[in-house]
């Protein structure tokens, strides 16, 4: 094999694979949906079965998509957990000791108060790659806004595979949100996403910081 004709096989097959990587996925924008109507999203109870030993458990699974909003997203993300304890503080009902059904009605019923919209997660456990719905409903009548697909050979059904493509999926919906618009609301909520991006970083390093310099002061002592 000659070295050019081995470095065209590379290229295609690097060309291959990221194409793989940009193409297994789907999202949808539902007529008559307004997604820059959305500045706080709420994470629902995802619709999940563990049947990996890799994968997580169903409230580990819950915290990591909060985590990759919160990572991810220019959106304020509301953790399940503090939509069940707003709830129980406004109504007195504990969704976390009823039954799935129960919980989802109650939770459906109120959630309009906390947040614009709230998303589910549904993982197809009848496949072998790991295969990821997320579907963004309207809080005021749970009318469905957004819909994304994700599949992929770079991830395993795993809970650190999860937790990427949820990164990406929150990634995915803010350029969706973008591209709604058109002209100079195109360019005032682009520079509005890329404010908060930077805050993010910021905050990111002095946390990282923060942390080891507390590292270095236990190692001092």
């Amino acid at each position: 094999m000659t070295r050019k004709f081995f470095v065209a096989l590379m290229m295609l097959a690097v060309m291959f694979t990221s194409s793989l990587a940009s193409a297994e996925y789907e999202d949808e924008i539902m007529e008559d949906a307004d997604l820059t109507t959305i500045k706080k999203l709420a994470v629902a109870m995802p619709n999940f079965y563990k049947v990996e030993s890799a994968e997580p458990e169903i409230h580990d699974l819950i915290k990591d998509i909060y985590e990759a909003g919160k990572r991810s997203s220019t959106l304020e993300i509301v953790s399940y957990e503090d939509v069940i304890a707003a709830i129980r503080r406004d109504t007195g009902i504990d969704i976390s000791a009823l039954d799935v059904p129960e919980a989802e009605k109650v939770y459906k019923k109120n959630i309009a108060r906390y947040a614009d919209a709230y998303v589910v997660l549904t993982v197809a456990n009848s496949e072998k790659l790991p295969q990821l719905f997320f579907y963004i409903y309207q809080t005021t009548d749970s009318k469905l806004m957004y819909t994304y697909k994700a599949r992929s050979r770079l991830y395993s059904k795993s809970a650190a595979s999860y937790a990427k493509m949820a990164d990406e999926f929150f990634i995915r919906f803010d350029a969706a949100t973008l591209h709604t618009l058109d002209g100079d609301e195109q360019k005032k909520l682009r520079k509005k996403q890329q404010e908060i991006r930077d805050k993010k970083r910021k905050a990111e390093k002095l946390e990282a910081k923060t942390s080891k310099n507390k590292v270095d002061m236990v190692k001092k002592k």
